[in-house]
């Protein structure tokens, strides 16, 4: 275990971790709060959620729970973690999984059924918030990466050395 390191918060992928965090934070917030759907077209009832909502919902909470750890951890000096290939799929999958809530969630806010058209306004906010965090998490993919392939191999456990 390393010592806290506030250095990470100037770098780019710390950066990164705050903006996913604050645009998922928001996007969930507006979902949650409003409420908002992710609905198709014929979906008329605000009290009963589809299949693209418990879907989004589920990425947005799983991402609310993933990213502030990753940055605590790699905060505290956790750093061997940040090159291996556990980050690069998790940062790939949130930025796919993102992507497809926001464009599901654009194209059902395009053009609302009457029900849900007062709330057009937040729907898309919501998935231009979801789009910004997926171009972070695309963002922190490559960056990651690039440390993967290029930064020095780190063991995230050191054998023991034998003293005899």
């Amino acid at each position: 275990m390393g010592r806290c390191s506030l250095v990470y918060l100037r770098s780019a992928s710390g950066i990164l971790k705050i903006i996913e965090v604050v645009s998922v934070s928001v996007s969930l917030g507006l979902f949650r709060g409003v409420p908002l759907t992710f609905g198709d077209s014929r979906h008329t009832s605000v009290h009963v959620g589809t299949d693209a909502d418990f879907f989004s919902g589920g990425v947005m909470v799983a991402a609310l729970l993933i990213t502030p750890l990753l940055f605590l951890l790699y905060v505290a000096g956790v750093a061997g973690l940040q090159h291996t290939i556990l980050e690069i799929a998790i940062n790939f999958l949130l930025f796919s999984f993102l992507l497809i809530s926001g464009s599901v969630g654009m194209a059902f806010w395009h053009s609302p059924p009457s029900d849900w058209a007062s709330h057009k306004a937040e729907g898309i906010s919501m998935s231009v918030f979801l789009y910004a965090g997926s171009v972070a998490y695309l963002l922190d993919t490559v960056l990651v990466t690039k440390n993967y392939c290029c930064g020095p191999k780190v063991r995230l456990s050191e054998p023991s050395e034998s003293t005899a």
